[in-house]
């Protein structure tokens, strides 16, 4: 499997979890965004598919982090993203994080 095939599958295992398990559903967007964050589009999706989440939680504080985060994107472009960040307002949006053990070899 490709770091690509991992990020839409984690985008996958998110949609699985919707009206099921929201917390799970997050981490699986906080997954998607660790493994997309080096790239533009993906990038911008994984902050896009939060924004959404936190819409239909009705998670106002967590909407409006990703509305902060969004034009952050563009860090993509430039190659300066915070390695691991989930994307999410419960770490803040410059500090780099450890990575997942099962996500790291797709980040080499």
């Amino acid at each position: 499997m490709t770091r690509q095939q991992a990020f839409w599958q984690e985008r996958q295992l998110a949609r699985l979890q919707r009206g099921i398990d929201p917390a799970a559903e997050l981490r699986h967007l906080e997954r998607a965004h660790i493994l997309g964050q080096r790239y533009f589009t993906e990038h911008l999706r994984s902050h896009l598919w939060m924004l959404a989440w936190a819409w239909r939680q009705r998670d106002w504080a967590e909407g409006a982090a990703q509305l902060l985060r969004i034009p952050g994107s563009l860090g993509s472009v430039v190659g300066w993203v915070p390695l691991g960040n989930p994307g999410t307002r419960r770490v803040g949006p410059l500090t780099p994080q450890a990575v997942p053990d099962e996500l790291q070899a797709w980040l080499k």
